[in-house]
């Protein structure tokens, strides 16, 4: 594979390496811009298809540095896409949104790449600490594999800001814990810190944060040992549900039509 390639394509915010057959993304501050910024969101895409393609690799390990994906950093984001001072409002009820294509560009984004990640045949693992946000704690539970450190905690920030929960958390999380808790957290529980997401199953292990990286990265290539008819036939078998995930977008897509924030035709 190409490394020098991949990099120039991810640009600034976004590094790659590989570690034997393991892939690792490494996403720094900026993660936010990825669901709206075109040119990045494109890149991203075609690193993936890239990656899915190469033989060579069998595991996709996702590391995002602490304060990528918070509680600020989506305050921040949610304060760029509506001009508002969200503080003071909630955006899902008051507040018109400034640009609503980059709400709907923020959907599409967490969309497109869970349906990718459940239909790669590579095992994709998540490594999360600090804060993680209800978009990308919706996402990662589309992950195979989740570790976390042990200062991780699963936000369910949209609930202040009255927005429902993106990144298909209301899909995915009734399917790990049932329907009556996951409607117990989504509507009560502003954290799930690392021992409560362990304790339901959400996460797949903790690991002490002075060693975190390294041992992502060990766990990574012990599970990619496994041959590759296993992992694809497995990741096949498993992710049978995705017309029922293709069901629970289009639900999504047309509530927030109804709402006024998205056009009537998908850009």
């Amino acid at each position: 594979m190409d490394l020098e390639l991949l990099n120039s394509l991810s640009g600034p915010g976004l590094s790659i390496n590989i570690d034997d057959d393991v892939l690792i993304f490494r996403f720094c501050k900026n993660t936010f811009d990825y669901l709206i910024d075109l040119d990045k969101r494109e890149s991203y895409f075609q690193i993936m298809d890239i990656i899915d393609d190469d033989r060579d690799i069998k595991v996709i390990l996702s590391i995002a540095e602490p304060g990528c994906l918070d509680d600020e950093a989506y305050a921040r984001y949610l304060r760029e896409i509506s001009g508002a001072d969200i503080d003071q409002k909630k955006i899902g009820d008051t507040v018109v949104l400034r640009e609503s294509m980059e709400r709907f560009r923020q959907l599409y984004f967490h969309q497109y790449t869970i349906k990718r990640r459940i239909n790669s045949n590579k095992i994709i693992v998540d490594g999360l600490s600090g804060s993680v946000v209800t978009p990308f704690f919706g996402a990662t539970l589309s992950a195979d594999l989740r570790f976390a450190s042990d200062d991780m905690q699963f936000s369910l920030a949209h609930r202040q800001y009255g927005l429902h929960p993106s990144g298909a958390l209301a899909f995915f999380l009734p399917r790990y814990i049932g329907q009556g808790k996951a409607m117990e957290l989504l509507l009560t529980a502003d954290y799930i810190d690392a021992e409560q997401a362990l304790e339901l199953g959400l996460i797949s292990r903790i690991i002490p944060t002075p060693d975190f990286e390294s041992q992502c990265v060990a766990l990574a290539k012990d599970a990619g040992k496994l041959s590759m008819s296993t992992i694809k036939s497995t990741k096949l078998l498993s992710g049978s549900y995705e017309r029922e995930l293709d069901n629970y977008f289009e639900t999504e897509l047309a509530i927030m039509r109804q709402s006024g924030w998205f056009p009537s035709v998908a850009r």
